[in-house]
């Protein structure tokens, strides 16, 4: 991990440096339960976490929010999270596993408050039983 930014502002990308995605281009969707919430980009190690929903590459589907922000911090193994269906990929399995597995192996993403983001929180209401 060398660098992590959030800029302030609604909306605001997060972005981040990682060492394990050097070499990886590409979109990965990131939806929970079938509704996107925002869209990880990498860029040659270089990530950003978008509110966009454009053309990807392969797309991460998990059963709840906190199922996101576990992977995106590397605190879940993937293949456990898949053979419990807490998560599954579509798409490029290729790219999105080379992508979820490189946030496990080290995640820029794991001190930074990526639960309170507006892109992985998004209107959960029904996951809050609301």
């Amino acid at each position: 991990m060398e660098n992590v930014s959030n800029e302030s502002g609604a909306g605001a990308p997060l972005a981040a440096d990682s060492s394990a995605l050097a070499g990886v281009v590409g979109r990965l969707r990131l939806q929970i339960g079938g509704k996107t919430v925002g869209v990880l980009v990498v860029h040659d190690g270089h990530l950003e976490l978008l509110a966009d929903d454009g053309s990807v590459d392969a797309t991460l589907v998990c059963a709840t929010s906190a199922d996101v922000v576990a992977i995106l911090r590397g605190e879940i193994n993937p293949i456990v999270a898949v053979l419990r269906n807490r998560a599954k990929l579509l798409g490029d399995r290729s790219f999105g596993t080379k992508v979820v597995m490189g946030l496990r192996a080290g995640s820029p993403f794991a001190r930074l408050p990526i639960e309170r983001s507006p892109f992985v929180v998004g209107d959960n209401a029904a996951e809050r039983g609301a």
